[in-house]
């Protein structure tokens, strides 16, 4: 078996590593559309100055007058912060007994769903807020021995399913963003029933009696541990802290982002064009509107429209006139839109009734470590406590964060969309 486990782990390291990543990095939107930040890791931090304040001892004077008060810039401390990514996987004993053929079958397998699995949490974060949310409870369960929970998606707002990122067998906590096991712990989802009724506002979530007792209408569905500890997302990043949510007050990332209190330091808030949350159609003005916007607050040009399938569709229907067929840029294999000569990305994850519009260079990928096997004394495999079978688990430190001022991105909300 030594010998066995010796060869099985030169599979997974030589074969499945570079494959993983590789899909990884092509398929996860965010990580195939961002660009790789050169900042140098410090520890599991990137620290840099962020300018809040301009040299105050500038401008003209009169001949032989006294020159200008002497000033400097002003900086605040900015830090990325690495989010640790983990898969695991088992491998039962008797497929290792069996032979190469099994041990093969079973392996791509594990393999193909593991990376799947992968694909859609890491889209998931990339459009998240870091709080670790994946529903809004829209129904309390406080009757003792409750056994199911009404769901709504993670941003209460419409066009999304609320079940969409649970499923049978998933281990979940309940709480608030503060406290993500508040309500329960380590429930086991036995059933998820996604309503296909459009009048319907939620899903529903089933559990084991009194597992999911406590939780209260407002507070939110996180998977097992993954609580505030999640990477940063664009829904997150791309925000203002003083606006006005759109569809609730619970989009806020929070005051505090990378370490800067947006609350503060107003030049750390990105743009954003609501309507009070009235839906309306998006027109050529209004993605002017938008343009000019980054371009007055930031100097910079945005070179890159991004948002959810439907709502890039109905933005397209209001712009039909302006909307063009192009060949690939950076959307590699995929047939790209764009609107004056500006790309438009499309990603399942993103929050339906908004569109983001921005500089790329804003907004970085930042890797203290990609997807690899983590090695063990050596090995990859590793027996199982009290159980025949082998474990072995990718990983990953990974963040999504500023690398240039926020106000390079504007995002517009309250957008009609028809599903």
């Amino acid at each position: 078996m030594a010998q066995s486990l010796t060869n099985y782990d030169s599979v997974l390291k030589d074969f499945y590593e570079g494959v993983v990543r590789e899909t990884l990095n092509q398929n996860v939107t965010a990580f195939r559309v961002l660009d790789e930040s050169d900042k140098t890791w410090s520890g599991r931090r990137v620290n840099f100055p962020f300018r809040t304040a301009r040299n105050s001892g500038v401008g003209a004077r009169s001949e032989g007058g006294t020159l200008p008060t002497a000033g400097q810039q002003g900086y605040q401390l900015c830090q990325i912060t690495a989010s640790y990514q983990y898969a695991t996987m088992k491998i039962s004993g008797p497929v290792l007994q069996a032979g190469k053929h099994a041990f093969a079958d079973a392996l791509q397998s594990e393999m193909e769903g593991c990376t799947n699995d992968l694909i859609n949490d890491l889209g998931r974060q990339a459009w998240g807020d870091a709080t670790g949310r994946i529903a809004m409870v829209s129904h309390s369960a406080t009757a003792a021995g409750c056994t199911a929970i009404g769901v709504k998606n993670r941003f209460d707002t419409p066009g999304h399913h609320g079940g969409r990122y649970i499923a049978t067998s998933q281990l979940i906590d309940g709480g608030t963003t503060a406290s993500p096991t508040a309500d329960f712990s380590s429930a086991t989802v036995s059933k998820v029933v996604i309503s296909e009724n459009a009048s319907t506002t939620f899903d529903e979530i089933q559990a084991s009696a009194g597992g999911l007792s406590g939780v209260s209408a407002g507070n939110f569905i996180f998977n097992r541990g993954a609580g505030s500890i999640e990477m940063m997302g664009l829904r997150g990043l791309l925000d203002n802290f003083s606006a006005t949510n759109v569809y609730s007050s619970t989009g806020h990332a929070g005051s505090s982002v990378q370490g800067i209190n947006r609350g503060s330091v107003s030049e750390f808030n990105s743009i954003v064009l609501g309507n009070s949350s009235v839906e309306r159609i998006v027109t050529p003005q209004l993605l002017q509107k938008a343009f000019d916007r980054i371009a007055t607050n930031s100097g910079l040009e945005p070179n890159l429209i991004w948002g959810h399938h439907d709502t890039v569709r109905a933005v397209l229907e209001g712009v039909t006139h302006d909307r063009r067929y192009n060949s690939p840029d950076f959307s590699v294999g995929h047939t790209a839109l764009s609107f004056n000569g500006i790309p438009i990305e499309r990603d399942r994850h993103a929050p339906h009734n908004e569109l983001f519009i921005l500089d790329r260079s804003i907004v970085k990928l930042y890797t203290l470590s990609d997807f690899a096997f983590a090695s063990r004394d050596g090995a990859i495999l590793s027996r199982a406590s009290n159980e025949d079978a082998y474990l072995a688990y990718l990983r990953a430190y990974k963040q999504i964060g500023f690398d240039g001022s926020p106000r390079g991105a504007c995002v517009i909300r309250d957008i009609k969309v028809d599903f």
